[in-house]
């Protein structure tokens, strides 16, 4: 018999010890899952890539775009994560949606606001994935808060390559 009378698998480990240990497995399996690293690649393990980032923040205040400077550090506010510096800058009226009457989304622009494309150079990992920065992870359509200068931001990432 597989289980005796007092309820033991072969008459020396009982059912109860059995699920205990089913648990335990299924638990460390789960936090195991959580902790597994990223395949974006880890900069202890790979050399990193020269990259070109380009955020897009669509409404901007004018005297925070006028603050905004090439050479300026970009710096990501949750990881602390440096993107460079910035390289190029870019302004154009700022794209804000509107709703008419008719329950459709028209494009306009406010006064007072600016849509400011800023192009940064720094270093990271270029994956199939997005780039990994310090410990963060980055994708295109990713929105984020970047410190730049003396200006904080949200906007979101639109474009990232590998250059050089």
């Amino acid at each position: 018999m597989i289980i005796d009378k007092k309820g033991r698998l072969f008459g020396k480990v009982s059912i109860i010890d059995v699920l205990a240990l089913v648990i335990v497995i299924a638990i460390a399996v789960f936090v195991g899952g959580k902790f597994k690293k990223s395949d974006t690649g880890s900069p202890f393990t790979q050399k990193e890539d020269k990259i070109q980032i380009v955020y897009v923040i669509e409404e901007l205040r004018d005297f925070v775009a006028d603050e905004l400077k090439i050479g300026d550090p970009a710096r990501e506010s949750v990881y602390k994560a440096s993107f460079g510096n910035v390289v190029d800058i870019k302004r154009d009226k700022s794209v804000s949606w509107v709703r008419t009457n008719q329950a459709k989304l028209i494009k306009s622009s406010k006064e007072g606001y600016s849509c400011v494309y800023i192009t940064m150079e720094g270093t990271g990992i270029y994956g199939d994935n997005g780039v990994t920065i310090g410990s963060g992870e980055y994708f295109i359509g990713q929105s984020i808060v970047l410190n730049i200068g003396k200006t904080q931001v949200y906007g979101k990432i639109c474009d990232m390559k590998k250059i050089g």
